[in-house]
């Protein structure tokens, strides 16, 4: 049997991947909306067009048997731009689920970031568990509210308020970028992104502007709630972003003024503390939870992190301070898929900056599993909540304090990019 992956290249081949998706995620194809043609088009423009974006295909015997989508993104680590390759779309044949295709591809994946030098990958999983045993840990989670329109609170003014078009498009990338530039985990725009944004019919794009610039803005569009009542309507926020409290207030006194003809407002956020911003948060379930807590937001776990180059992650991090904390550990990193990264690190840190030591003499020794040293080094989890949780092994236990401010995250990482 031989298998070979390679990058789709010619138009039969994205007519055969174009069947893999569609029986992997049969939701890609809403009725009328999307067909069959109409997603290799937008495939085959997406490789020779956007140049963040590759596909790959997975060949059994010269026949396509299963393929996926990679990103080369940006992401803020810790106020310093760091390349991140990114993963989509894995599809399987349905003829070839459980022969490890997936697996394979994942593995490719691995491949061609590590041959770009790049140390870190990210991906939306279709099951958690699944990537968790290949070594991915968690992102942050989001939260989803659906409060009442006048629970946003209604500020002074909305005057700053306008509808941008595609020709703003410049200036709405402006604004994100500045927000990605001050928030740790964001991840750059790509070309795909803004299209999703600006090609929508269904989307509106309103934006706060002072003195030419574009400080906040919001994506939504309206979801019927009714098949036989046409005036009840939920608004759907795509995408809220706000450099100032001034941006997120005029655009939260435009939510409040859609009383009249929006039933509820769906709000998916990284933010853990939103509800100090609105007024009812509860989310019209009407459900309690023991004794007293009124449901408000749905939570749900996403975005996970990998790093793939364990010692090239650390290079990357010789950059940021460690909060002041001077120590020196002996890091061993379970990996069972990536070899080079089954290894031991011996890490000094002096007043919170570090430097890798081929000597051997250390404080304390830690063992964690990739997944989870990926999630706390991005700041996701800390090392007391891993150490209770039987997820990190620590020889001396008197260390334990230390670590936690060693590897403390002031600001939980945030991303809002979907791929």
């Amino acid at each position: 049997m031989m298998r070979v992956v390679e990058k789709l290249l010619k138009e039969q081949d994205f007519v055969a991947f174009v069947n893999i998706v569609v029986g992997a995620y049969p939701g890609r194809l809403n009725g009328a909306h999307t067909t069959k043609e109409q997603l290799k088009k937008q495939f085959m423009q997406n490789q020779h067009n956007d140049e963040s974006l590759h596909y790959y295909g997975l060949w059994e015997n010269d026949k396509l048997v299963g393929g996926m989508r990679l990103h080369d993104f940006q992401m803020n680590l810790f106020s310093k731009m760091l390349p991140v390759g990114g993963v989509g779309l894995v599809a399987v044949d349905l003829l070839h689920k459980k022969e490890k295709v997936a697996k394979e591809l994942i593995q490719h994946f691995f491949n061609i970031f590590l041959d770009k030098n790049i140390h870190f990958v990210a991906l939306y999983p279709f099951r958690p568990d699944f990537y968790k045993k290949m070594g991915f840990g968690y992102g942050p989670k989001i939260y989803q509210y659906l409060v009442e329109p006048s629970s946003f609170p209604k500020g002074p003014t909305k005057k700053h308020l306008k509808y941008l078009t595609v020709e703003d498009q410049q200036q709405l990338v402006e604004c994100y970028n500045r927000v990605v530039a001050k928030k740790h985990g964001m991840f750059l725009k790509t070309q795909s992104e803004l299209s999703f944004i600006f090609n929508n019919p269904d989307h509106y794009v309103i934006a706060m502007e002072q003195e030419g610039t574009v400080q906040g803005y919001i994506a939504f569009s309206f979801n019927k709630q009714s098949e036989s009542n046409f005036m009840l309507n939920n608004l759907v926020i795509k995408e809220w972003i706000y450099e100032t409290p001034e941006a997120l207030l005029e655009l939260s006194t435009f939510l409040n003024s859609q009383a009249d003809q929006v039933n509820r407002i769906e709000w998916n956020t990284q933010e853990e503390n939103v509800h100090f911003f609105l007024g009812d948060v509860r989310n019209g379930t009407n459900h309690l939870i023991p004794s007293v807590y009124h449901a408000n937001a749905v939570s749900g776990v996403g975005l996970m992190y990998r790093i793939i180059n364990v010692k090239g992650f650390f290079d990357e991090l010789i950059t940021r301070n460690f909060n002041g904390v001077t120590l020196t550990f002996k890091l061993n990193v379970m990996d069972s898929l990536l070899a080079k990264n089954n290894q031991q690190l011996i890490v000094e840190a002096v007043n919170g900056t570090i430097k890798m030591k081929e000597s051997d003499s250390y404080d304390v020794e830690v063992t964690i599993d990739v997944a989870e040293l990926s999630s706390l080094l991005m700041g996701v989890v800390t090392v007391q909540e891993l150490f209770m949780l039987s997820r990190i092994q620590i020889s001396d236990i008197q260390y334990l304090q230390a670590l936690q401010q060693f590897f403390y995250v002031f600001e939980k990482p945030t991303c809002i990019s979907a791929f």
